[in-house]
C-alpha cells in the first residue's frame, strides 16, 4: 500500500523586500515574536534563511493561510470518507 500526499508544487508568498518565496519548499519554520518578529526557515535542502520584521510577518500570515486551507481540505476529505464507508 502506498500513501500519496498531495502538496502544491508552488505555494507562493510575496514578502515586502525579499521577493517571492515558495512555502511548499519549507521543511521547518520557526518563529519568535519578542523582541522582534523573526522567522527562520529550513528549506527542503537543509539550508536555513532568516527573515525579520514585515517579511517575517508576511511569511507567518501566508503559512497560517496554508495551514487553514490544508485543515479545510482534510476535514472535507474526512467527511467524504465517512459518508462512503457508513
Amino acid at each position: 500500500m502506498h500513501t500519496i500526499i498531495n502538496t502544491p508544487v508552488v505555494f507562493s508568498c510575496k514578502t515586502p523586500t525579499e521577493g517571492w518565496i515558495n512555502l511548499a519548499q519549507v521543511r521547518q519554520l520557526q518563529h519568535e515574536e519578542y523582541p522582534a518578529t523573526v522567522v527562520v526557515i529550513t528549506w527542503h535542502n537543509g539550508e536555513r534563511q532568516a527573515f525579520t520584521g514585515e517579511n517575517a510577518t508576511a511569511i507567518l500570515q501566508a503559512w497560517q493561510q496554508a495551514a487553514d486551507l490544508l485543515e479545510q481540505r482534510c476535514n472535507c476529505n474526512h467527511r467524504l470518507k465517512n459518508r462512503r464507508s457508513g
